[in-house]
């Protein structure tokens, strides 16, 4: 099988850099590797920053991708070994100090843009295309502010506060929710989901000031059990909820530690839902051999939200195994009916670079991958509590 770093470092970057910089010559530059002394030139934005801010922000993001560019050379032009682990490593590395200049420099974009939004009709359209092929991939930290600048400045486009109501809904920044929904339903253009979410939004409100304590009960408490995900785009970090899903985090270690989820794709990744992986065949059917005992009617159970870890079903409560996923959005209609067992505490941008693929789908497009799908390369337990993890198996 052809080195998951070599298929995805390309794409990767063909990907990504387009999404930081709305289509700009360099992403495109970066999808072919070239020798970096022909790169030496600094190539162009869409627009030219004029603010001091925005300015410092680029430049210092443009040498970063630089760095990064420079370490898929030598991956690309250096035989397969040893050293592709360390490459790997650099690769991520760097793509996580990359994630705060990327939102940096979004920030000042926007803070330009809104001293004269009328004169910058370029910078407010490059705003709106990070904005929208972020939704697209249900990435949204950092994209509020952004899809606000818009709104509040009058950028024109049919699907904007659709976007924006959607990203407040993934950021439980519900008083924005409801504002730009209740707009959108007096006017009847709101879509039968959001008028549905819109109906339910105190009950999301108040489920989320429940997490928020259960997050600041966690932190008084015992640490909780934490570990690393290494998947072909990148490393994602879960905190586990042994308080209130004790047997459901003790089979998940248990698997961990044993390497059984080393190698195991991510076979179903549905937009605006949540992302699978666990199965050991690779098509969803597959499991440990057993089953364990559902804990959604345990004291305290815990919700869904975005970058919640859930297990998945094959059919009645207590039919889970070895099958997780991660759900981009709030789900309240998994609440009380799949065990939650943890959140992502780190790493959730990758979620969005997975390859995307919905096997029940009618669409025959979304039934196939565009790539190789991707998998989990290594998981580590970072931390547990004193005592052992096994399953409890439904007898």
């Amino acid at each position: 099988m052809m080195n998951p770093l070599r298929f995805t470092a390309c794409f990767l970057l063909a990907l990504s850099c387009p999404l930081w910089l709305a289509g700009s010559p360099l992403g495109a530059g970066l999808a072919v590797a070239q020798p970096p002394q022909e790169q030496e030139e600094k190539e162009p934005l869409p627009v030219e920053p004029e603010t001091a801010e925005f300015k410092a922000a680029s430049d210092a993001f443009r040498a970063h991708l630089k760095k990064m560019r420079e370490v898929m050379v030598r991956f690309n032009t250096t035989p397969p070994g040893p050293q592709d682990r360390q490459m790997r490593s650099e690769w991520f590395a760097y793509h996580r100090e990359g994630l705060p200049l990327y939102q940096r420099m979004l920030d000042a974009a926007a803070a330009e843009y809104q001293m004269a939004p009328s004169e910058k009709i370029p910078l407010a359209e490059m705003l709106w295309g990070i904005l929208k092929r972020n939704a697209e991939l249900d990435r949204y930290e950092g994209m509020l502010p952004i899809a606000l600048a818009l709104l509040e400045n009058g950028f024109e486009n049919p699907e904007l506060r659709g976007i924006a109501a959607r990203t407040a809904f993934a950021l439980n920044e519900y008083a924005v929710m409801r504002k730009v929904a209740t707009e959108m339903i007096d006017e009847g253009v709101a879509s039968p989901q959001l008028q549905t979410l819109s109906d339910e939004v105190d009950e999301l409100e108040s489920a989320w000031a429940e997490e928020l304590a259960a997050r600041e009960q966690d932190a008084q408490g015992p640490p909780l059990p934490r570990v690393l995900m290494h998947t072909t785009k990148g490393d994602i970090e879960i905190e586990l909820f042994e308080n209130q899903a004790p047997e459901t985090v003790g089979n998940f270690i248990s698997l961990v530690e044993s390497d059984f989820y080393v190698g195991r794709v991510f076979h179903r990744v549905i937009e605006n839902f949540m992302a699978q992986t666990g199965c050991p065949i690779g098509d969803g059917s597959g499991g440990p051999g057993y089953t364990i005992y559902g804990e959604t009617d345990r004291p305290g159970a815990r919700k869904y939200f975005r970058g919640t870890v859930g297990m998945a079903l094959s059919g009645h409560p207590d039919s889970g195994g070895s099958q997780f996923f991660i759900t981009f959005l709030p789900r309240p209609d998994l609440d009380g009916q799949y065990t939650a067992f943890g959140r992502v505490t780190a790493g959730i941008d990758v979620l969005g670079d997975l390859v995307r693929v919905n096997p029940e789908s009618e669409d025959e497009e979304k039934k196939k991958p565009a790539a190789m799908l991707d998998e989990i390369v290594s998981i580590e337990v970072l931390f547990k509590r004193d005592h052992e993890y096994q399953p409890n198996k439904v007898k």
